[in-house]
């Protein structure tokens, strides 16, 4: 890459608070990096780097997008990033320079989440605009037409949402929820292609966003204008069309008031007004010397009426003043060296440049050389490594060893692990070295003792060095051996097959299964000189908690740094303040409560008491701890990230022994684990909803499942709407909310009708849609067209028509639809037969979604004609719908109460009910093989038919009845001993069901009725038919990954079956693809799942505006004081009378008892065993088309649903009366 090229990624993200984003970071040639980071808070506060208006740095050619702290890391391609800093920022309204009261430290973490599509740069350029900029330029010659191939700017435009925290100095954390743009751009630099450009991007509270842009460049076009729009309901399109131009921005003191922009985007003309928030522009100057001038200004701005916020970026060629910053050295690290195709280097010296390779030294020996080849006042004890090509031929030729190994990499003595270590680490201990390696550690500590002219005994420190162990992300200290103070070489080469066998010690291989690490590692061993230490310890070059650079931490104590890494005393503690020019002063000394100490002996170590004097006096002075702070700093910008420092002191001499990094700084959050997943934020209008979703999925949702089941059935319901860029199931914080204006507001009317209320009782139970919704529908998305309108009644009544070919496709595919997993045994073939098996579950979820929208749609139609003529539902309204809604005969769900029933009856008649009921749940199906067995039979058939289903049941990583079916076990233990009754379907003819309406309505009426009640009542049946079907399908999914887990325990990716659930599926063929990632991936699931235990405790509000956030419960029994009943909606009418049974959670449905009155937040499929037991049921959450309500229905059980904190008012064995024709449950006797 030479001076002129780049390639930068940018990040803007914006709230309607005036939070705002922005960040950037250009990579140019010879290492040097462009950095803006620019963070604006509500307040008026703006924090930007110390060093702006300078953006020049070094970048981390370790890893790409790293510089002076920032980091920006590709979590999934064009899709997923995250940002995070932890350093300092200066304050900008306290002055435009760095100052001791202006730099504060800042902790950012934030999550980029992109939308599905994204806009090439140049091909998406509009046409129009493309030919409007060849219009303007001279026709000199043939290659007019070829100026875009003059354009040398390559990248992509991603709209998305960035969620994430900011950590200030008080330690207080903010959150925030910001929508707007990522930019990929790789070619020339803006400065070499360009004399000025300007861009415009705008983020409404409405949900559109846009980017507008004017460029006059050097070697193409003199104006050419760019840009793209996401609509509101989130379609993309280019703009073809505007009348921004670079010569209204002409002089940069001036800033044009309520600007307007026109431009046009797919058909559509839109109006924006900008304007400049006064005092927010910020210049920053790119270049060495500086040569391009970029000026960002935060704007308030509108767009066809919607307020909004946004960004203007001017850049231009510098003129000013000329500045050079003097670049910062950085370590080269050296990569597999030829000449390490010898394989008889066996030992290699700190000051060998081939000792740089981490790969062949390990962590501790790679850390060693560099700090050798540091030129500074500080010393590094001499010392060698003996490299893993030592280790690898010390096994190579011990069969036996290499089998165990072999085992225990494997996993196949899982269950005698520790024991197969400590064989392991018996053998390599008591094998004799070779004798070519030993005669090479000979050798190299003979070099070591004469180059020195010191007399003398000498010790040495025989340190284990594991490749892949101290790197950035994670430490391995401690794992694996060290020796102090050996004496002699016998002793020396003794120690360091003492090392090698530490490798496979238990603890060391159990940290590398749990961390996703090869099990057949490989090692160094690192061979050093001990210094008589009068004092030593550690120094953090950061705070190692919060990272705050402001904090040196050092610890110190008497003699070895032993006592101080091993914990074993309170040590000294000094706290450096260090400023953000890295001035350095003593902040406090704390003096510890030590005892002890360990020194040098003439025979190796020993621990020794501290005098009276040692104990009172700090161990080293303030300028020591001075000086090392110093040398603190100049590791930190040698090695381009803070360090773990182990240090010595002789005689005022200080010396370096090891220099690790600090690996918290960057340290994944809980919010961040908690919202990597999540589906971006929704607009500031959004009605977002758990109602309906939160009864089928009510609890977190695991990674693979977000990951694939939850990606599928998005698209296929935008298939179903043929609105792609849409997102109907929206995850957030690893839960599923639905969009409910996207879902159910998108083609309203210009006013309000009962259609929208039907719509809201059948999935919500109650109306929610009020006119301030009403009214954000339409600001949102504009009126419906009449032929919008027709056109959607078109299709509905085409779907309907077909509904019974629709149903019979997506049964056809279900059952061509077969996996057996067991017939894999690599896990890499699996995975990619996996990958082919997505197509089959996008079609059967569009097939459901078909039925469902048939299902509702036929509802809509019984529900006009029967609140014909009416504004509003009426009690009497509710109760018809409950009953012209029950009896749907032949639903697939409802048939699980009636074969559990049939199961206890059969233990009944066996006359053994008493002794079945007594049974451990583990051991019932034998018993009933031998005591009972066409109840046995039964059982099987069960578990056949409906085995796949449970509650939670599209996750994953749920385990499904046949799975675990110790709730189904307990149910029947519990209907064996009740009283026999007959579970039939209470079914009233249609004629019946027209009779029973208390609603008057007239012949014409009652004639349509009786064409639409059976038309509904079969669509319910085939609706839950689909379902049962794409349960059916995904179970086949979930035993595919159960193996596949399987499979990668076996081959040591994963260290247990289940952590594969909480990997996405892209992550798993990252594992299986490249082993040398496993360590982050399996430590982020592991988080995953530790993460998700909290996440189930976290209650959301039903409906919510914008970005749901949990709240903290508040709902108790005090609360409602005073309070007797709940109201609710009726979904099956009927009263009882009996005891409350509340249940927050499906484990706890072993308390119900016959004839209980179920009072619970939601049910689904996985509650169906337990009805049989019922008189009634009460839930918070719910619609007409509920599995709850369809289940009640079916067996004339009173039900109401929309039933808010019943919960929290009712205690179970409160005796309550639950009228369901009035949609009442009231307390009559108190517990």
């Amino acid at each position: 890459m030479n001076e002129n090229s780049c390639d930068s990624v940018s990040f803007y993200g914006a709230d309607q608070k005036s939070n705002s984003l922005f960040v950037k970071m250009t990579h140019r040639g010879y290492h040097i990096t462009e950095l803006i980071l620019q963070v604006t808070l509500s307040d008026g506060r703006i924090y930007v780097l110390p060093d702006c208006p300078d953006t020049i740095t070094v970048g981390d050619i370790s890893k790409k997008w790293s510089a002076s702290g920032l980091k920006i890391e590709s979590l999934e391609p064009r899709q997923r990033w995250r940002i995070t800093y932890n350093g300092f920022l200066r304050n900008q309204c306290r002055g435009n320079t760095s100052n001791n009261d202006n730099v504060e430290h800042i902790r950012l973490n934030f999550i980029f989440i992109g939308k599905p599509r994204s806009l090439e740069w140049p091909d998406d350029w509009s046409t129009y605009l493309h030919a409007d900029a060849l219009a303007r330029e001279p026709w000199k010659n043939q290659y007019w037409m070829h100026k875009i191939q003059l354009i040398d700017d390559t990248g992509f435009d991603l709209w998305g949402s960035i969620i994430g925290q900011i950590t200030f100095k008080d330690s207080n954390t903010s959150e925030f929820y910001l929508r707007g743009l990522c930019q990929r751009r790789w070619g020339k630099h803006e400065s070499y292609q360009f004399h000025k450009t300007l861009t415009v991007v705008g983020v409404t509270q409405h949900g559109a966003m846009y980017y507008l842009g004017v460029s006059n460049t050097k070697h193409s076009f003199s104006h050419m204008q760019f840009g793209h729009l996401q609509e509101a309901g989130g379609m993309i399109t280019k703009i073809d069309w505007t009348n921004l131009q670079l010569s209204d921005f002409e002089k940069e003191d001036t800033f044009p008031i309520n600007y307007k922009i026109a431009f046009t985007a797919a058909g559509k003309q839109y109006s924006s007004v900008i304007n400049y928030s006064v005092g927010t522009a910020i210049t920053c100057y790119n270049g060495q010397p500086w040569s391009w001038a970029c000026t960002t200004r935060n704007l308030r701005v509108q767009l066809n009426g919607s307020t909004g916020v946004g960004l203007m970026i001017t850049c231009c060629s510098y003129t000013g003043p000329r500045q050079l910053q003097t670049s910062i050295a950085k370590i080269q690290r050296i990569t597999w060296p030829d000449t390490f195709a010898q394989k008889d280097k066996y030992i290699l010296r700190f000051d060998d440049k081939q000792c740089q390779n981490e790969s062949v030294v390990g962590g501790k020996g790679y850390s060693l050389a560099i700090l050798t080849s540091i030129d500074t006042d500080d010393v590094l004890p001499q010392g060698f490594c003996i490299t893993s090509l030592a280790f690898e031929r010390q096994l190579q030729h011990r069969k036996q060893l290499q089998n165990l190994i072999n085992d225990i990499s494997c996993c196949k003595k899982k269950e005698d692990l520790e024991s197969y270590c400590q064989k392991a680490v018996s053998i390599i201990q008591g094998t004799p070295v070779e004798k070519e390696i030993a005669k090479m550690i000979l050798q190299g500590l003979k070099e070591l003792e004469s180059s020195v002219n010191e007399k003398g005994v000498w010790r040495y420190a025989v340190r284990s060095s594991a490749i892949g162990e101290d790197n950035e992300e994670t430490s391995a200290a401690g794992q694996n051996s060290t020796y102090l103070g050996v004496k002699n070489a016998s002793d020396v080469i003794e120690c360091v097959a003492k090392c090698w066998a530490s490798l496979f010690s238990y603890q060391s291989v159990e940290y590398r299964r749990q961390n996703g690490l090869p099990i057949r590692a490989s090692m160094g061993v690192c061979i050093q000189r001990m210094v008589d230490a009068e004092a030593a310890g550690v120094m953090f070059t950061r705070h190692p908690t919060t990272g705050d650079p402001s904090s040196i931490v050092i610890t110190a104590n008497y003699g070895l740094g032993e006592t101080v890494v091993s914990g074993k005393i309170e040590p000294d503690t000094f706290m450096i303040h260090r400023k953000w020019d890295n001035t350095l002063t003593i902040g406090a000394s704390v003096l510890g409560n030590k005892e002890h100490k360990i020194l040098l002996d003439d025979i190796g170590v020993i621990t020794s008491a501290l005098s009276e004097q040692e104990i009172k006096k700090i161990s080293i002075s303030d300028i020591s701890a001075l000086r090392l702070a110093k040398i603190g700093l100049h590791l930190e910008s040698l090695f381009g990230s803070a360090r773990d420092v182990e240090w010595a002191i002789v005689d005022e001499q200080i010396y370096m022994l090891q220099a690790r990094p600090i690996t918290t700084i960057d340290a994944w959050t809980d919010f961040e684990i908690m919202h990597e997943l999540d589906s971006g934020v929704p607009c500031d209008v959004d009605l977002m909803t758990f109602a309906n979703i939160g009864e089928v999925l009510p609890y977190p949702i695991s990674p693979l499942s977000i990951s694939t089941i939850m990606k599928v059935l998005n698209l296929s319901l935008c298939a179903k709407f043929n609105k792609f860029d849409c997102c109907y199931f929206h995850m957030v914080g690893m839960r599923c909310a639905m969009n409910y204006l996207d879902s159910t507001l998108q083609d309203v009317g210009e006013e309000m009708t009962m259609m929208n209320k039907m719509i809201d009782l059948a999935i919500c139970g109650r109306v929610v849609t009020t006119s301030e919704v009403h009214k954000a529908a339409i600001e949102k998305y504009g009126i419906v067209s009449k032929w919008r309108r027709m056109y959607m009644t078109y299709e509905i009544f085409t779907t309907a028509w077909r509904n019974d070919a629709l149903v019979k496709e997506t049964i056809d595919i279900f059952n061509k639809y077969t996996l057996d997993a067991n017939e894999f045994d690599t896990p890499l073939d699996l995975y990619n037969i996996l990958n082919e098996k997505y197509g089959e579950i996008f079609l059967i979820g569009k097939g459901h979604n078909m039925a469902s929208l048939v299902s509702v749609s036929y509802q809509m139609i019984a529900m006009s004609l029967l609140t014909n003529g009416s504004d509003n539902f009426t009690s009497e309204h509710l109760a018809d719908i409950a009953v012209l809604l029950s009896s749907c005969t032949n639903v697939i769900s409802t048939e699980v109460p009636i074969a559990l029933g049939k199961i206890a009856a059969c233990i009944r008649r066996s006359g053994k009910a008493d002794e079945f009921s007594k049974l451990e749940t583990t051991k019932v199906i034998t018993w009933l093989e031998l005591n009972c067995p066409p109840a046995a039979e039964k059982l099987q058939i069960f578990f056949k038919m409906h085995g796949h289903r449970c509650v939670h049941e599209l996750d994953l990583f749920t385990e499904p009845w046949i799975l675990k079916p110790d709730n189904i076990i307990n149910t029947i233990q519990v209907l064996a001993m009740s009283i026999e009754e007959n579970y039939v379907s209470k079914t009233l003819s249609v004629q019946e069901t027209i009779t029973s309406l208390k609603t008057p309505t007239s012949s014409i009426i009652k004639f349509f009725l009786r064409m639409v009640i059976p038309l509904c009542r079969k669509a319910v049946t085939l609706r839950e038919m689909t379902k049962n079907v794409t349960i059916s399908a995904m179970h086949i999914l979930r035993l595919a990954y159960r193996r596949l887990g399987v499979l990668m325990v076996t081959e040591s990716y994963i260290p247990d079956e289940q952590l594969i659930f909480f990997l996405t599926h892209q992550e798993i063929g990252q594992l299986l693809n490249n082993h040398n990632n496993n360590r982050l991936l399996v430590r982020k699931a592991l988080r995953r799942r530790k993460i998700y235990q909290k996440v189930a405790k976290f209650e959301y509000s039903e409906f919510s505006t914008g970005m749901p956030v949990p709240i903290e419960p508040t709902l108790d029994a005090s609360s409602y004081e005073g309070f007797t009943k709940i109201e609710g909606t009726s979904v099956c009418g009927g009263s009882v009378l009996g005891r409350a049974c509340v249940i927050t959670d499906l484990s706890e449905a072993n308390i119900i008892q016959h004839g209980d009155i179920l009072i619970t937040h939601c049910t689904d499929i996985g509650w169906s065993p337990y009805f049989p037991l019922l008189a009634g049921i009460v839930t918070e959450l719910g619609g007409l088309i509920s599995h709850g309500a369809v289940v009640a229905r079916e067996y004339g059980l009173p039900c109401i649903v929309g039933a808010k904190g019943a919960t929290q008012v009712f205690q179970t064995s409160d005796t309550v009366l639950l009228a369901g024709d009035v949609g009442m449950l009231q307390l009559i006797k108190k517990a």
